[in-house]
């Protein structure tokens, strides 16, 4: 942790963000947004706690870290297990924390009648599990992975999964599953001093606040552009490391998803659930999004909508003149990842190249996440012969890349409020997307008055090539259609999406929140 950049422990900041596998070290939409809230408030400090899987894949920051960032500490949740502890025999002592392990039990079952009933999760269940994992008598890692209590525990919660599940395999899960948070129990006991904490996802970073706001009392946010706990769905669903042979049962959540498989995302949605309870307020980008975190069990009454912003004043400087030539070249901007579905896009472009035979297809952004998957979809591209029209860019600089666009495209499985659209409005490029998070709104409106601006480009089905090749072939190849896509994403976006309004009002949450905090400091709770 001492290498991190700016590692400074004993200073104190305004703000403490709580960041999962974002910035500084990883590019995309939510570190773009963070680089933004940081940049666009010089007057506040901040810190971060940087969550990652494990330390080498990450390498150097992929930001300029500004000089209001005070402190940067990096911790990893994969890779505990190789500690010399974890290789002891599993049942080797007791750990004398018998009525810990119960009350554990006593708040797992809390945990589960409240998702039953209306959802909210109970403070004291938040608070307890906060005490069980913090401190020096506390139930520790060793405790989990060596004692006679967790072995009882795993032992019983076995009991209520399906007849013939493999335990060995069940056994793996819930000691993979929760070893992270003890990673999150050294944090909190070693907490970064800072007037308020705000997480930018729910997950381990947004149960960490959760913890943090237990030991400190100081006040506690949470953002949430994508949903987290949808997103590890469907990541869970397409990983080979859950194997079928050893999860065959499929019920519950999904039909085709297998009970471990469910486990995690039950899992996930516990986390989810205390940091909504333990958050003074929730922040989301939308009310699609609004309505699926009260389905998760956020109050409403903590919930507030604020959209993302761009900076329209830097981006207007580099769109074409009205009467240029549309270039026939469209660009998905964001990570090479499944989530973005790429192999759709793709598959679109052997469909638009047989119509508009000088298309482009051009993929910018990321590679490295998930190099098994790029390679994929290198194989699809060269088996269709489109090596040589669908380029992959890697991270480009948006402002050289959109003069020479004619479109922004996603096909994505799951967004959020995707910033790469909005920017794109405001260089005047439109768009077309899957049916997915905010993108309708984006595109067609979200009030009347709104849709009265009329569509900014087109939205498709999700995992459609067809569809998708169907809507992109008149904008790239009717000027009228596509000046008035270009118009009405200017306009939507310079009326509702400016950067500035979204950190003014960020900007007052800040000294509110930092307002709340100082009497809290005064008497000592921080």
């Amino acid at each position: 942790m001492s290498d991190s950049p700016k590692f400074n422990p004993d200073v104190h900041a305004d703000v403490c963000l709580l960041l999962e596998g974002t910035y500084p070290y990883v590019r995309g939409g939510v570190s773009t947004w963070v680089k933004q809230l940081i940049e666009g408030m010089p007057d506040l400090t901040f810190s971060i706690v940087f969550l990652g899987a494990s330390p080498d894949e990450y390498d150097a920051p992929a930001y300029e870290i500004p000089d209001n960032v005070v402190h940067i500490e990096n911790h990893y949740l994969i890779g505990s297990d190789s500690e010399p502890e974890a290789k002891k025999k599993f049942w080797a002592r007791k750990s004398d924390k018998s009525a810990l392990f119960d009350r554990n039990s006593q708040l797992h079952d809390m945990l589960s009648d409240s998702e039953q009933q209306s959802g909210e999760v109970p403070q004291e269940v938040v608070r307890d599990f906060t005490s069980l994992t913090s401190g020096k008598d506390a139930i520790s890692r060793s405790d989990l992975f060596h004692s006679d209590e967790s072995w009882n525990a795993i032992r019983e919660k076995y009991v209520d999964a399906p007849a013939g599940l493999d335990f060995n395999h069940f056994f793996w899960t819930v000691r993979t599953m929760h070893g992270p948070l003890f990673t999150l129990a050294k944090i909190v006991d070693n907490a970064p001093s800072a007037n308020m904490y705000h997480s930018v996802s729910t997950g381990y970073a947004g149960y960490l606040g959760a913890m943090l706001k237990s030991k400190t009392g100081a006040p506690y946010i949470i953002s949430e552009h994508g949903i987290y706990t949808k997103e590890r769905e469907i990541d869970l669903a397409h990983v080979d490391w859950i194997p079928e042979e050893m999860d065959p049962f499929r019920v519950g959540l999904d039909d085709s998803m297998g009970y471990l498989r469910q486990t995690w995302i039950r899992f996930f949605r516990s986390l989810g659930r205390m940091s909504y309870s333990a958050a003074d307020h929730i922040y989301t980008l939308y009310n699609g999004n609004r309505l699926r975190q009260i389905e998760d069990g956020a109050p409403d009454s903590r919930l507030t909508i604020i959209p993302n912003g761009v900076s329209v004043q830097n981006l207007k400087q580099i769109r074409r003149a009205d009467d240029a030539p549309v270039p026939p070249v469209l660009a998905l901007i964001g990570r090479i990842v499944p989530i973005k579905d790429i192999k759709t896009f793709i598959r679109a472009m052997r469909i638009i190249r047989a119509k508009v035979p000088d298309a482009q297809g051009w993929l910018v952004g990321p590679e490295e996440e998930d190099p098994a998957y790029v390679e994929e979809c290198k194989a699809l591209l060269t088996s269709f012969g489109l090596d040589d029209s669908v380029k992959f860019l890697g991270f480009q600089k948006l402002t050289d890349i959109f003069p020479q666009l004619g479109l922004t495209v996603l096909t994505s499985v799951s967004e959020g409020q995707p910033l790469t659209t909005l920017e794109g409005f405001a260089a005047g490029i439109p768009s077309v997307t899957t049916d997915v998070g905010s993108c309708s709104e984006l595109i067609y409106g979200d009030t009347e008055e709104d849709r009265a601006i009329g569509a900014a480009g087109a939205i498709v089905p999700i995992a459609n090539p067809a569809a998708f090749a169907e809507a992109v072939i008149p904008l790239l190849t009717d000027d009228k259609k596509w000046r008035a896509a270009r118009d009405a994403g200017i306009t939507r976006v310079e009326k509702y999406y400016d950067e500035k309004d979204m950190l003014e009002r960020y900007h007052s949450i800040y000294l509110d929140q930092i307002a709340n905090a100082q009497p809290l400091k005064q008497a000592g709770g921080l």
